[in-house]
């Protein structure tokens, strides 16, 4: 068995649309295990944020029996109350395979008045919380550019399977594991839910800066801004030291870290005006010799570029093709989990639609519109 091939041997099924569901399927299926992916017979909703826009493939009941009975792990986000229809929800499942360690991802959560309630990332990004803290002051509700909520929810689950799993290794007995993306975006919140309840402070959009550090975030060079984090004091005095004001240290404002966060707006001010008289490159040069964290703020086609990311081995060409995918961001004894496979191509989802119309004519039950009403 390879390094990273912990999961080999283990087999889930994962009935997922979108993000959340099939992100727990592909941290499994990297790790080893063997993951069959059912979708309606429409495929995956997400398949329709193209383009391109590529049909999926259906699963016919008798098939997915015997999938389940198979399987250790089935994982699925489908809508409030569509598993049950199906019978592909805990109880039906559990009962028939007591072994099954059944993942159920929901939007709003399992209990409480908004069981029912659907959802997707803006969404929760929304209700829990995360948009009335992220952005800058005053420039409105600002969506965090990755979806935290669906892939921080998946992960969650997927850590969830795997102790499941560790567990059922010594009782012989499967689980029910419920997560949901407003329980994520809650975890997320913890810190300034913390804060809150210390202070009664409603917490605010900073920018990039921390409501419990300064100076930190962006600071403008004379060609562009660059991030400076000095989180604490011994930082701050390299930062005083390589910007040539070594007296700040001792200044009664900023001699402290909680002394710099009551005067955020001077520090800030004071830093700025040094930074502004170089270049981008000759602070962060400067400032990464003196110890001081402090990187630009690099796009898409610097990351592509910068030969720390190629130097991980995170990117890869996916297999058969040229296109760099990013792979999982954890190695296992030096060995970084590889892709297992691609999407499925036109001319393989053509194949199969076929097969599965042929299914259909000659009478068989198909298992179909999974996320229909």
């Amino acid at each position: 068995m390879s390094a990273w091939a912990l999961l080999e041997g283990v087999k889930v099924v994962e009935m997922g649309q979108a993000l959340a569901g099939p992100f727990v399927g592909t941290i499994f299926a990297d790790l080893g295990a063997q993951v069959v992916k059912v979708e309606s017979p429409d495929g995956d909703a997400a398949r329709g944020w193209g383009p391109p826009h590529i049909a999926g493939d259906a699963a016919d009941k008798e098939r997915l029996d015997a999938l389940l009975a198979e399987a250790d792990v089935f994982v699925h986000n489908m809508r409030p109350g569509a598993a049950a229809k199906l019978g592909v929800d805990a109880e039906t499942l559990r009962a028939r395979f007591p072994k099954l360690i059944h993942g159920d991802i929901a939007a709003f959560g399992h209990v409480g008045p908004k069981r029912m309630q659907p959802g997707y990332e803006l969404a929760l990004q929304a209700y829990g919380g995360i948009l009335s803290i992220t952005g800058g002051p005053g420039a409105g509700p600002t969506r965090a550019g990755p979806s935290i909520m669906d892939f921080g929810t998946g992960m969650w689950m997927a850590l969830a399977i795997a102790a499941a799993l560790f567990r059922r290794s010594v009782t012989g007995e499967g689980c029910r594991i419920e997560g949901s993306l407003l329980e994520t975006a809650v975890s997320w919140m913890g810190l300034h839910l913390a804060n809150y309840a210390t202070d009664g402070k409603l917490p605010v959009p900073m920018g990039v800066g921390h409501p419990l550090v300064a100076p930190y975030g962006a600071y403008e060079a004379s060609d562009g801004p660059i991030i400076i984090a000095t989180g604490s004091d011994p930082l701050f005095d390299r930062l005083a030291k390589a910007l040539g004001h070594p007296e700040w240290s001792e200044d009664p404002r900023f001699a402290t870290n909680s002394k710099r966060t009551e005067n955020r707006d001077a520090i800030d001010a004071a830093v700025n005006e040094v930074i502004a008289t170089r270049s981008k490159a000759e602070w962060v040069d400067e400032l990464v010799a003196a110890g001081v964290p402090c990187v630009p703020i690099q796009n898409s086609a610097d990351l592509m570029a910068d030969e720390q990311v190629w130097a991980l081995g995170i990117l890869a060409p996916e297999p058969g093709g040229d296109v760099p995918i990013v792979g999982m961001p954890f190695n296992i004894e030096g060995q970084r989990p590889p892709m297992r496979r691609t999407a499925s191509s036109r001319e393989d989802i053509a194949k199969a639609r076929e097969t599965v119309s042929a299914a259909m004519a000659a009478g068989e039950e198909v298992f179909g519109k999974l996320f229909a009403d």
